[in-house]
């Protein structure tokens, strides 16, 4: 039947390869991703981790947080799984480019009993930036570890779905999002970008924010769970 289906789909005689459903755990959360997401980032529990402690070093409570550039969840799940006991968030969103990214996500809310919380804990988005987010849904907390790598030429390279998602071509994520990001937040609303520094400087990027009269650049913070990485904290004025 294998041998059937690739003569129909693949008259060259190339055989045609299905990556197979990846499993792993973090901070208690079992994900089941699809081999066409950018499955488990090194860099995804970490920021996940030091989001955490920010949240609890600020004292912030009943947080609507929105995991921007979610890949598969990681960042936004694990802040679910380490403070959902506490009064410190009250809903997670997510919003990912990539489709692969979303359906894992959605897999991973039901096998961990999540789904049920769809609609009211968590909420998520097929989208390209901020484009598809609704903006009558506010929060007080946009976080992610977005694309952080400059490149002028996609030919020049051979790219694995992880590979790909962290490129932000002439930082037209950046400028975008920080144009339109002030409508989707609340009036405490802050935004928490970690940025990797062999790939972004304050300098690349503080343009795009300053550019927006409804922001505030607050400042950076190393971040010591992952050296060379920055956060750069934004406040809605």
């Amino acid at each position: 039947m294998k041998k059937l289906l690739n003569v129909l789909l693949n008259p060259l005689g190339l055989e045609v390869v299905r990556k197979k459903i990846t499993e792993f755990e973090i901070a208690g959360i079992h994900y089941s991703v699809d081999g066409c997401s950018v499955g488990l980032t090194p860099q995804g529990e970490r920021t996940g981790l030091g989001a955490v402690r920010l949240i609890q070093e600020r004292g912030f409570k009943q947080l609507k947080i929105l995991d921007i550039c979610c890949g598969v969840g990681i960042v936004g799940l694990t802040i679910y799984a380490k403070l959902h006991q506490t009064d410190h968030v009250s809903m997670v969103a997510f919003a990912d480019i990539n489709i692969f990214n979303i359906n894992s996500l959605k897999r991973t809310l039901s096998i961990n009993g999540l789904e049920t919380e769809i609609g009211s804990k968590f909420l998520y988005w097929l989208s390209d930036g901020l484009k598809s987010v609704p903006e009558n849904v506010k929060f007080d907390l946009i976080v992610s570890n977005p694309p952080h790598f400059l490149i002028p030429d996609f030919k020049k390279n051979d790219f694995s779905p992880g590979r790909l998602g962290g490129f932000d071509p002439q930082w037209s994520f950046h400028r975008d999002f920080y144009q339109a990001c002030d409508r989707h937040l609340s009036e405490r609303g802050e935004v928490w970008f970690l940025e990797n520094s062999e790939g972004a400087q304050e300098s690349d990027l503080l343009p795009f924010i300053t550019a927006n009269k409804a922001l505030r650049y607050v400042r950076r913070i190393d971040e010591p769970l992952l050296p060379g990485f920055f956060w750069m904290i934004t406040q809605r004025v």
